[in-house]
């Protein structure tokens, strides 16, 4: 597995639906998977996804399938950040199931002034947050 020791943890219930002709978790429904991981953990890795002065909006998003992943109840996800820039961060997460990791992905999220739309500088308070849970 790729998570550090400070990755946030969170239980994810897979749907019925979530399911493909071949059996195993359809790969656009990973990238909903990811999303959900990202949002649940984004209180404490960054606060507000949105405030009245700014928001944080993905700019890209890899994902890459190491094994199959096949329904249950649930599978653990793993979420930190693995790097942190002037006006964005990059938010890593892992797909975890039966302890095998099966998806990993970064996604770069760029903060933005909410009336402009363009990117602002990150305010030393999100940063501070980000470092608690930051591992290259």
């Amino acid at each position: 597995m790729r998570a550090p020791a400070n990755a946030i943890p969170i239980t994810l219930a897979l749907r019925w639906s979530d399911q493909d002709a071949n059996a195993h978790v359809n790969n656009a429904t990973m990238v909903t998977l990811l999303e959900e991981a990202r949002i649940r953990a984004a209180a404490e890795l960054s606060g507000p996804v949105a405030t009245n002065s700014y928001a944080h909006v993905v700019r890209s998003l890899e994902v890459q399938y190491d094994a199959e992943l096949t329904y249950t109840d649930s599978i653990e996800a793993r979420v930190w950040i693995s790097r942190i820039g002037n006006t964005s961060y990059q938010v890593s997460h892992e797909l975890i199931q039966d302890g095998t990791s099966c998806v990993f992905a970064t996604a770069t999220l760029v903060l933005i002034d909410a009336y402009e739309r363009r990117p602002i500088t990150l305010p030393d308070d999100l940063r501070d947050r980000l470092h608690a849970h930051f591992s290259e």
